[in-house]
């Protein structure tokens, strides 16, 4: 009995191992003709891109994917295929690969220039360097590949996938990028310049140092991204969205910001010389030290914004939201502040020459040197004003100025904006006016005896003959060649 028992166990054991070597078989033959299917797709795709002429390298790019991702079962051992049977191996994906990154980056303008190579899927690969100046790439799969110094000037990336990819000094002068997906991408020194990228999401994006003069940014949201001495210079940024980001030391030279949304924006030190910023968002941004030379912010938002130290120099403010704003030590010179709202605003330390006050709104939370105080008041509260004698309004901005009757003498009104201002009845008897702008002032029975009126720009004899007086005073060479013979109107 125990005989007949071991004899139906080896049996088993032989049925078993013939069974167990059928399947090895079996795995191992649809593993060969996995591989050789394999092989043959990749002759074949060799093939066309080796051809050297562009149709063949698009037809071979358009099976670059199917080509790379061939499946083939892992290659079975005798003795561990059951537990391997399962695994899949992609045998032509480094081979393919290895191609693509070498053949693009060598190749001839003639051939890959204007490639079409329109929805092809090159997810992840290696493609430094590779030159693809005005190649057709739209709707392309691009994510997480490596583009790094790639010249893809000119290119139509137009809803390419990019998120993730390597990008880093790479050339995309005048591309195409609308309804691309760049979120994650590193584009880092990239060339972007009069690239297309309006509406695009660039949330997040690295574009530190990228060159991005004249590019189309308009509507694109660019929030907390990192644009840590980018060149901006004539960029087209219309409605883009900064909430947040990284703008440190960028050039936005000459840039069209309006509308834009900068709130919380990080511009330290950036340059905005002639930057148009009308109706943009700037709340709690922080502009220390910017330069803002010449910069249109017609009613911009900038409440809560920290303009230390920042250039404002001719800057159009007009309207502005400055509402608790820290303007400490801000250089304002000839800034036109009409109807600004400075509520709150620190302005502790501004040099506010010849800037314009007229119809500004300070409160009782303002900061604001007594001299520039005094110059509001003169503008927009005279009541408030009980005697200017002998007052320092040296290079104030009183352009239009309601001075009738006013009491100036002895007042130094040494480059003060007077054009326009009506000093009827006035005494500026003994007041210093060297370089102050008297252009269609009004001096009708104006008190000008003995002041120094040699130096004094746009005046004119009509002007010196309706005077009350001007006993004394010396004129500008402008109305007499001699400079000291008394002129109509002196008695």
């Amino acid at each position: 009995m125990r005989a007949g028992l071991v004899a139906r166990g080896a049996v088993g054991l032989a049925v078993l191992a013939v069974a167990y070597t059928a399947a090895f078989a079996v795995l191992y033959d649809r593993h060969g003709r996995a591989a050789q299917a394999a092989a043959v797709e990749a002759a074949t795709f060799f093939a066309l891109v080796g051809a050297a002429n562009q149709g063949s390298v698009e037809t071979g790019m358009r099976r670059f994917h199917a080509v790379r991702s061939w499946p083939v079962p892992a290659a079975p051992g005798f003795f561990d295929f059951l537990w391997r049977s399962w695994r899949t191996e992609t045998p032509n994906a480094a081979i393919v690969e290895e191609w693509a990154s070498r053949f693009f980056a060598a190749c001839p303008t003639d051939l890959c220039h204007d490639l079409s190579l329109r929805g092809v899927t090159l997810r992840g690969v290696r493609l430094g360097a590779a030159r693809l100046a005005g190649a057709d790439l739209r709707d392309a799969d691009l994510h997480g590949t490596d583009l790094r110094g790639a010249d893809l000037s000119q290119a139509d990336l137009r809803d390419a996938d990019l998120g993730a990819a390597r990008l880093g000094e790479a050339r995309f002068a005048y591309a195409k990028l609308t309804g691309a997906q760049l979120a994650g991408a590193d584009l880092s020194g990239a060339d972007l310049s009069y690239a297309a990228l309006a509406g695009v999401w660039l949330v997040g994006v690295n574009l530190r140092w990228a060159g991005l003069n004249g590019t189309d940014l308009s509507d694109a949201n660019v929030a907390e991204a990192d644009l840590y001495g980018a060149d901006l210079r004539d960029a087209k940024l219309t409605g883009i969205k900064l909430p947040g980001a990284q703008l440190v030391g960028v050039d936005l030279i000459g840039a069209g910001l309006e509308d834009a949304d900068l709130s919380g924006a990080n511009l330290e030190e950036a340059d905005l010389i002639e930057a148009r910023l009308r109706g943009a968002q700037l709340t709690g941004a922080n502009l220390t030290e910017a330069n803002l030379h010449e910069a249109d912010l017609f009613q911009a938002n900038l409440a809560n914004a920290n303009l230390t130290a920042a250039d404002l120099f001719r800057a159009n403010l007009v309207g502005a939201d400055f509402t608790g704003a820290d303007l400490r030590r801000a250089e304002l010179k000839q800034a036109d502040c009409s109807s600004a709202n400075l509520a709150g605003a620190d302005l502790t330390g501004a040099v506010l020459a010849g800037a314009e006050l007229s119809g500004a709104k300070i409160d009782e939370h303002t900061k604001l040197d007594a001299k520039w105080r005094l110059v509001w008041n003169v503008l927009n509260d005279r009541g408030k004003v009980a005697n200017l004698a002998g007052a320092d309004l040296r290079e104030a901005g009183l352009a239009g100025a309601d001075l009738e009757d006013a009491d100036l003498s002895g007042t130094d009104l040494t480059g003060a904006n007077l054009r326009y201002a009506v000093l009827r009845g006035a005494d500026l008897s003994g007041s210093a006016l060297h370089r102050a702008d008297l252009s269609e002032a009004d001096l009708t029975g104006t008190n000008l005896a003995g002041v120094d009126l040699s130096q004094t720009r746009g005046l004119t004899r009509d002007q010196l003959a309706a005077a009350q007086s001007s006993v004394d005073a010396r004129f500008p060479r402008y109305l007499d060649e001699n400079g000291s013979t008394p002129v109509p109107g002196s008695r």
